[in-house]
């Protein structure tokens, strides 16, 4: 597993040439003279070593492999505070000659082939076994090579909303819930208020309520929707604040595990100043599906999901195809039998 670290050196220099020339001459003319950050083969399969079984590869080469110009593919994660396991599951891509930032988010019980990555079906279990293991696991079921992953505790989420001063949220949905045990208070009440790092991450945690009521009718689809929203609320706020970027990079390197180099972050740091518009949404399914003996397995919807995954981040010329997937599919009869 690749974990970047940075040197006290190097983050010194690093530190000074954001605040000294992030968008001046003597960034462009570093960015002239370093070769842009290098995209995923599609040839390229990762290695892969479910429990029990032997290695295999994993990456399909698309139906369409040519990859478009200056198009880079990302894994964005966060795991919760409890499990370890996953909370948060997103594939991006930056196109940067159009400027465009397409996001989905892949619900974290999405369903998996048992064994195929982890011996438990659900998506969000595979985090355990490390970062690298979460990006194969993706890229296997988007059939999108990921050039890079970033994952982020949420302490770095609750420091990096602070640095921002906040954030004006549009909460959705009633919220009230008491744990004790996590020593954990959520209480809001749906509208636009100014929330602190703590209270945005406590929106974006909530699944259900204190009485036992879902959070949202739609359960982890609505909550999914407001983590993007808040991720979007926040990137915007960070864009347009760059004489900060000393602040996120302090905060990056305390609470990021990546393998992003310090150059590739730099190669990327002018043209997403200049980022606007920002797309998301999340992969459609089936969220009450029992694979064995785990319940509510999120199945994906084949077609809808090949529609989405082209229409935001699919970084080929040509459109993938369903060939180009790995979808784990449950008969209705296997689903009957299993409940």
């Amino acid at each position: 597993m690749t974990i970047r670290r940075f040197k006290p050196a190097v983050k010194i220099a690093v530190l000074l040439f954001l605040t000294a020339a992030a968008t001046g001459a003597g960034y462009q003319l570093w960015r002239r003279c370093v070769p842009p950050p290098q995209s995923m083969p599609p040839a390229q399969a990762l290695p892969v070593e479910p429990s029990g079984t032997s290695t295999e590869t994993t990456e399909p080469e698309p139906s369409g492999s040519i990859r478009r110009e200056n198009c880079y593919t990302f894994l964005l994660a966060a795991s919760d505070q409890v499990s370890g396991n996953a909370d948060v599951i997103m594939l991006a891509t930056y196109d940067m000659a159009q400027q465009t930032l397409g996001i989905v988010s892949i619900p974290r019980d999405t369903l998996l082939e048992p064994g195929r990555f982890s011996t438990f079906p659900k998506l969000n279990s595979v985090y355990l076994q490390g970062p690298e293991q979460l990006r194969a696991a993706v890229s296997d079921l988007t059939g999108i090579p990921i050039d890079y992953y970033v994952t982020v505790n949420p302490r770095g989420f609750v420091e990096l909303v602070d640095t921002l001063g906040g954030i004006t949220f549009d909460v959705p949905i009633h919220m009230s819930y008491e744990d004790p045990h996590q020593d954990l208070s959520i209480h809001f009440e749906p509208g636009i208020q100014h929330l602190s790092g703590a209270d945005a991450l406590k929106v974006c945690r909530l699944r259900q309520n204190s009485d036992g009521t879902l959070a949202y009718p739609d359960y982890d689809i609505g909550r999914t929707r407001t983590q993007q929203q808040m991720l979007s609320a926040i990137l915007k706020k960070a864009l347009l604040n760059p004489q900060k970027l000393p602040e996120y990079m302090e905060i990056f390197n305390k609470n990021v595990q990546t393998d992003l180099s310090p150059t590739t972050i730099l190669w990327f740091i002018e043209p997403a100043l200049g980022l606007e518009n920002i797309q998301s949404a999340t992969l459609p399914g089936n969220s009450e599906v029992t694979c064995g003996s785990a319940r509510y397995c999120y199945q994906l919807y084949p077609q809808e999901t090949l529609e989405l995954l082209n229409q935001l981040v699919n970084p080929y010329e040509a459109p993938l195809k369903m060939e180009d997937l790995t979808i784990y599919q449950i008969s209705t009869e296997q689903n009957d039998n299993n409940v």
